[in-house]
């Protein structure tokens, strides 16, 4: 679906800074067709001159799907290149029109299926200027919407009831500048695209009982990024791809939301509510690494589920997961990162009564999360099929870890919480001090506070047996020293030059 929306309505709407130079109908329809010949489509479309620009009719591009699985066709409404007479050009579309997806299987017998999405919009347009080398785009819509008209499945047409959805949003407004240098394509964006409004719902054609529904208003969606594309790039062909110099670096942000679902199977039957305070989602790649960011703000969830007579709810104050890879092989240490995190994390009393009826436990909120920095020195690259073939048959090593460092590390609940961290290095020429793991050198800091405070409640509730508490504490007594407040204690965990262990001083290992 990427590939589709590239160059559907909503790619007219996002191709968007005024520049100084004169462009004409043929050149900006030249720099969109070439664009999408870099990513490996077919075009094929009528190109008719008008008295004040272009008219370009009968659209439609054709691309292979991956891994020899057929082809995909699909088919566009006409679009309109007027030459404004100030030395840019105006692109637009028809209000209405409709876009067409013909999927087709490899085989001789292979019955493609069609799928027919009805388009519309409301003051589209897509101012263009600058040069063909450096081509500048702004463009407007108050509304853009997508709505499911058809879906065609071996020649025979589903019931409509069958598959139901639309999307629709706005206002949208944003600049675009692509640039063509070297043989490297480049594209910048910096879109909001407004409110988006979803609706899906689907039915099961031999069974009415097997439906659901999924709808919801994300608002204030916002996008920017930059996508360097080489001439004649081999989409299918990911690490000569890279090689040859793709790069992408995108981040997509959101102001909150909400969303509803049904889902029914038989007498089973899942209900809720999601909304959220804002987010982002961002994503970067390139021949040396590649990035993942993602998070969330003010996350709720209410869901009723079979078997439960009360509601499931939940929220929480912020979500995040993020990474950074190496991709390519290295003669030195490059960087990576993994961090995660969930704070104050809330549950309903109902749910906390199913295990803690008295409210015995502390009820505060709970978050935990750690980021984690590392050096490595990867062999191979792993997108390499062929080495990271070699790989799991033993044949190669895949790297080295060099260096990990422990920052923000916090497990904060029911009363209880610890905090740390630490840094280590690695020695790769002995793998014999720890049977096999590179000997690590560096020490880990904690502070602990409430264990013994929990300790106390879960036997009061009858989860610990008091010998066994006995056990649990003598083992953190071990580990750890007390610290200045009651019920509060240190560790301190080295491992030295030596490959010896020791904790706040007393060796273990």
């Amino acid at each position: 679906m990427t590939r589709v929306s590239a160059v559907s309505i909503l790619a007219l709407s996002a191709m968007a800074s005024p520049s100084f130079a004169d462009v004409t109908s043929e050149e900006v329809w030249n720099n969109l067709e070439s664009y999408l010949s870099d990513f490996g489509y077919e075009i094929s479309a009528t190109e008719t001159a008008t008295d004040n620009g272009l008219e370009v009719s009968d659209i439609s591009y054709t691309a292979p799907l991956p891994e020899d699985g057929g082809t995909m066709v699909v088919t566009l409404p006409d679009m309109i290149y007027t030459d404004v007479g100030d030395g840019t050009v105006d692109m637009t579309m028809p209000e209405s029109g409709m876009m067409e997806v013909t999927i087709t299987p490899e085989g001789e017998d292979a019955s493609p299926t069609v799928v027919a999405v009805a388009l519309s919009h409301s003051g589209l347009l897509v101012n263009a200027s600058g040069t063909p080398e450096e081509m500048t785009y702004e463009s407007r819509a108050e509304e853009i919407r997508m709505v499911l008209d058809s879906v065609t499945d071996e020649g025979e047409l589903l019931p409509k009831e069958a598959l139901k959805t639309s999307l629709s949003m706005g206002p949208v407004a944003g600049t675009s500048v692509v640039s063509i240098e070297d043989g490297l394509r480049s594209v910048s964006q910096d879109m909001t695209y407004g409110d988006i409004t979803y609706d899906f719902a689907f039915t099961a054609p031999e069974d009415d009982e097997t439906k659901g529904l999924f709808s919801g208003t994300l608002r204030g969606l916002a996008g920017k990024g930059t996508t360097v594309v080489p001439d004649g790039a081999d989409m299918s062909d990911a690490p000569a791809m890279l090689a040859s110099g793709f790069e992408v670096d995108a981040s997509i942000t959101h102001q909150g939301g909400e969303t509803s679902f049904d889902f029914q199977d038989g007498s089973d039957r899942v209900t809720g509510q999601l909304s959220s305070d804002g987010g982002e989602l961002g994503f970067a790649m390139s021949q040396e690494k590649m990035v993942y960011v993602l998070s969330a703000l003010g996350q709720s969830v209410s869901m009723m589920v079979p078997d439960m007579p009360f509601p499931i709810e939940g929220k929480f104050g912020e979500a995040g997961f993020s990474f950074e890879m190496p991709l390519a092989a290295s003669e030195e240490p490059v960087p990576a990162s993994l961090s995660v995190l969930l704070s104050d994390f809330e549950m309903a009393d109902m749910l906390w009564g199913i295990f803690d009826p008295q409210g015995v436990l502390p009820r505060d909120p709970a978050t935990i999360g750690a980021n984690l920095e590392a050096e490595v020195t990867p062999f191979v690259s792993i997108i390499d099929e062929d080495a990271m073939e070699a790989v799991e048959e033993g044949e190669e090593l895949p790297g080295e870890l060099n260096k990990v460092t422990l920052t923000d590390l916090v497990v904060r609940a029911i009363g209880a919480e610890i905090l740390g961290e630490g840094e280590f290095t690695f020695d790769n020429t002995d793998t014999e001090t720890f049977d096999g793991m590179p000997r690590p050198e560096g020490q880990i800091d904690l502070t602990i506070s409430g264990v013994n405070g929990v300790i106390d409640k879960l036997i009061e509730m009858g989860f610990v047996q008091e010998q066994d508490a006995m056990g649990a504490r003598m083992m953190l007594g071990m580990f750890t020293v007390p610290g200045a407040e009651p019920d509060t204690a240190t560790s301190t965990i080295l491992v030295n030059d030596q490959g010896h262990v020791l904790a706040n001083g007393q060796r273990i290992k």
